[in-house]
């Protein structure tokens, strides 16, 4: 293991935190040197990383040299929080560099913007994009040609043929399905297991198969 790891902060304490000490401890790039949320208890471990405090505690880590965070609360619906962290992280100075579990697999084509996080078992194809802040969750499949815009969020077993587009902060649950050229509106909610054959409005929750 690298000895020399970069210390990173994580916003959050809960499931998607635990997942992403799991991709940082089998990475050698960063090492997870501290967790801040205000519902856990300071002094308290998760997977052995300790609990320092909540996001007032971001500005004494950047005095004591910390350069990088990452959002590290997940989404069941709305990317709200997510959005809102990643831009106090933004506005403070903080580094977030994008994070790929080390079982994901990524042409070298695919771009993967700032805070952007890949889950275990993912697969992305060529000449794809991934937002800022976006998250492509386990075992997501995403073809060739689409664009995830920032702070969308892909959940478990999400499939996209080519050349789909993911609308900022839209959420896609668990399992749907989005055929070839289709475009997810900006905030659109498509539920779990949905099947979606034509584009999505800005907003819109769809849900059934096919979804409407």
């Amino acid at each position: 293991m690298n000895q020399n790891r970069i210390p990173l902060i994580l916003l959050g304490g809960g499931g998607h935190a635990r997942v992403l000490i799991d991709l940082l401890l089998e990475w050698d790039s960063y090492m997870p040197a501290g967790i801040l949320d205000p519902e856990l208890t300071v002094g308290s471990q998760i997977k052995g990383v300790p609990v320092l405090g909540a996001d007032e505690e971001l500005r004494a880590q950047q005095e004591q040299g910390i350069q990088h965070a990452v959002v590290a609360v997940g989404s069941t619906r709305s990317t709200n929080l997510r959005r809102k962290l990643y831009g106090q992280l933004r506005e403070l100075g903080f580094e977030q560099p994008p994070l790929v579990h080390s079982s994901a697999i990524l042409s070298s084509s695919v771009i993967l913007d700032e805070g952007a996080q890949v889950m275990a078992g993912a697969i992305i194809q060529t000449e794809t994009r991934i937002g800022a802040g976006a998250v492509v969750n386990t075992g997501a499949r995403i073809d060739h040609d689409c664009e995830i815009k920032q702070h969308a969020f892909l959940a478990p077993g999400v499939i996209l043929s080519g050349g789909v587009t993911v609308g900022e902060n839209a959420f896609l649950g668990a399992g749907a399905v989005v055929i070839q050229g289709t475009h997810i509106g900006n905030n659109a909610v498509i539920a779990a297991g949905a099947v979606v054959v034509r584009d999505v409005e800005d907003g819109a929750l769809v849900k059934g198969v096919p979804a409407k």
